[in-house]
């Protein structure tokens, strides 16, 4: 445990809120426990039961599960009428990987902006990091310019010198490429996503990570996930992740406000959670009635601990995390 870490870290929370509320943000603290997480088919959440006693003093067990993100409550917030919020707060994945870069339990910040997209979260993004780091004396971690911009088919150009949208669903093009330029192994069981992501993360991903601070945006439709198709062309989706200093800091979406076409993507990440031998569990019906009226909102989720790691020049995420779950449970 790195007790001078631990005081920066201190220092990291403190800046963002004053960031956000300076903005105007309200900060909200959303579950914890929740009876319906996230449907994505590569999180696992922590499942754990709420024990109650009936007036007849009958038992009652309900099954509940530890948020992998806030998201879902902070959408309903907004379909509420909420307008500019923020959650800041621990949430859980299990069977994440030991990498120096994940632990079970994570610091989260999430926010969310009525009448935005992904301009705007990339602005606030870069505004809030900027802000913090001017209150951290020595800070490691240093933004001197503009963050770089990219979207998606720009760094398939850039770093794999393949032009993206061509290929785009055709699973036998991406295949042959995969295969025949990157030399990677493609089974029959692989998709069209499993193939992308097989050069993604071994061409594209690691040069993003090791140049300069990134934001990536406008992803393939079909990696939409809970954000908008662009007006412009809906071979393509609002998503914007950023990347600094060799991490994965945020993901976020000009969010999808159409239940019918969010219920289909729920469906298809069942299908696919099923596939891998995942536990499936019911949509949450409250959220597809939310989305209607969230307006044209953006949100994005944002790994604190990692922007600690920066700051503090951490190789590992224990090195920032008071009782890590590596140094308690392994």
């Amino acid at each position: 445990m790195n007790i001078e870490n631990l005081k920066i870290r201190s220092q990291v929370i403190k800046a963002i809120r004053s960031w956000f509320d300076d903005q105007g943000f309200l900060e909200m603290h959303t579950p914890r426990m929740v009876g319906l997480p996230g449907q994505e088919p590569y999180l696992d959440p922590f499942w754990t039961q709420i024990e109650h006693r009936t007036s007849n003093n009958e038992l009652r067990i309900t099954k509940a599960a530890l948020v992998t993100s806030p998201e879902y409550s902070m959408k309903k917030l907004l379909g509420e009428g909420m307008d500019k919020i923020y959650d800041l707060g621990p949430c859980f994945r299990n069977s994440e990987p030991w990498d120096g870069s994940h632990d079970p339990e994570f610091l989260m910040l999430e926010w969310y902006t009525r009448d935005a997209g992904v301009v705007e979260l990339m602005n606030q993004t870069e505004e809030m990091i900027k802000s913090v780091v001017t209150r951290i004396p020595d800070s490691r971690f240093q933004i001197t310019k503009s963050i770089r911009r990219m979207t998606v088919e720009e760094a398939w150009r850039e770093y794999a010198v393949v032009e993206l949208a061509p290929l785009l669903e055709d699973r036998e093009a991406m295949a042959k490429l995969a295969s025949e330029k990157f030399c990677q192994t493609v089974s029959d069981q692989d998709d069209w996503e499993d193939i992308y992501f097989k050069i993604f993360l071994s061409v594209i991903e690691p040069k993003i990570e090791a140049g300069e601070p990134t934001f990536l945006y406008r992803y393939p439709a079909s990696m939409a996930a809970l954000a908008r198709r662009s007006s412009d062309d809906l071979r393509w989706a609002d998503r914007v992740e950023f990347y600094a200093g060799g991490l994965e800091l945020a993901n976020g979406f000009a969010e999808l406000c159409d239940p019918v076409e969010q219920r289909e993507r729920f469906e298809e990440e069942q299908t696919l959670r099923k596939s891998l031998s995942k536990e499936v569990w019911d949509i949450d019906e409250e959220l597809l009635s939310a989305l209607p009226k969230m307006d044209n909102a953006a949100g994005i989720a944002f790994g604190v601990d990692r922007l600690v790691m920066l700051i503090c020049g951490a190789k590992s995420i224990t090195e920032v995390i008071p009782f890590s779950a590596k140094e308690r449970f392994l």
